[in-house]
């Protein structure tokens, strides 16, 4: 053990993890010593102006520096400029029409890559001009640690962070990404109107497709055509009353709700019918859900999908606190 690692060991280390929304910072704080949690508390501050810490903020987190020297900040990146590319050549950034030179990037075990542009992390840097911050973390590398905590999955599974005013979903192949997109739900966004509405009024307005077919000659002669019939009309019927539950659950969702439910239909149609993207049908999803969800938005999941879902309730900020201080023990 180096003497450096030794003194920090016994020195009091302060970590607060950041979220800031469209009108709110939400901090948490955490202060250790020789391991142990001597302190803990939450707090969150309202914002007047979307895109800057109120003085409250600013006086808090400045009287936590203060307090203790060792005080590290770690900030959620909750921002448009970000994604995934699934790979960490530069080759890929152009494949996906991004300027790799107009962004940051980390290369995760060299199976794929996050980015941000440099734009948005000089609007963070801004934002937190009079505190400073120490980390700046990408809710997919949030997303990547809460992961490798968790058994290795066969399949094509989709994993989604669901945030306070956001979504995050990567889509992997055992460890190999195949999708990976970044949302923020907080407002209506009119080129995500799904087509599923339509497909569903299209389909109850065609009625019985068996009323205009006089079928009483034909199936006393032949009861072959008859079960053949019978069983057609049997899956008709079938899809048309999933259909229908699919969308009573859908109209039952509001406001953030149905945003999120939109989105993410969209995302998962952009996987499965982009070009860009190796897709494969999901055979499972994990959902680790930090503002807990409407449990109408997992049924309605659960219906569409049809596949396993798993729900683990997750706090951000915790995580946050936790990869900060991995980071500063590693480079002790």
């Amino acid at each position: 053990m180096g003497l450096l690692t030794a003194i920090k060991k016994r020195l009091t280390i302060q970590y607060a993890g950041v979220i800031m929304v469209e009108d709110a910072c939400f901090v948490k704080v955490k202060r250790f010593k020789k391991g142990a949690v001597l302190h803990e508390e939450e707090k969150r501050f309202d914002l007047t102006a979307k895109e800057q810490l109120s003085r409250e903020a600013v006086d808090y987190l400045q009287a936590l520096q203060a307090e203790i020297e060792h005080t590290y900040i770690a900030v959620f990146l909750n921002s448009y400029g970000q994604g995934v590319v699934p790979s960490c050549l530069m080759s890929a950034y152009e494949q996906f029409h991004i300027d790799y030179n107009e962004v940051k990037e980390i290369c995760v075990d060299k199976r794929y890559s996050v980015y941000a542009s440099n734009i948005d992390i000089q609007w963070i840097e801004r934002i937190f001009a009079e505190t400073g911050i120490d980390f700046l973390f990408s809710p997919f590398l949030v997303m990547e640690n809460l992961i490798s905590r968790k058994p290795q999955e066969e399949g094509i599974v989709l994993y989604m962070l669901a945030g306070i005013n956001s979504i995050a979903i990567m889509i992997f192949s055992a460890k190999e990404l195949l999708y990976g997109t970044f949302i923020n739900i907080a407002k209506e966004e009119d080129l995500l109107t799904t087509d599923f509405d339509n497909e569903i009024e299209d389909e109850e307005g065609d009625g019985d497709i068996f009323d205009e077919i006089d079928l009483d000659m034909e199936l006393e002669e032949s009861t072959e055509i008859a079960d053949i019939l019978e069983s057609a009309e049997h899956g008709i019927v079938e899809k048309v009353e999933k259909d229908a539950e699919v969308a009573s659950s859908r109209n039952r969702l509001f406001g953030q709700d149905l945003r999120l439910v939109k989105y993410f239909d969209a995302s998962l149609r952009e996987f499965y019918e982009s070009t860009l993207y190796r897709s494969d049908f999901v055979t499972d999803v994990k959902i680790f859900d930090a503002v807990r969800l409407n449990p109408e938005i997992i049924d309605y999941f659960k219906e569409q999908l049809l596949v396993p879902i798993e729900v683990e309730s997750v706090d951000i900020l915790d995580a946050l606190i936790q990869m900060a201080r991995a980071e500063v023990e590693s480079h002790a």
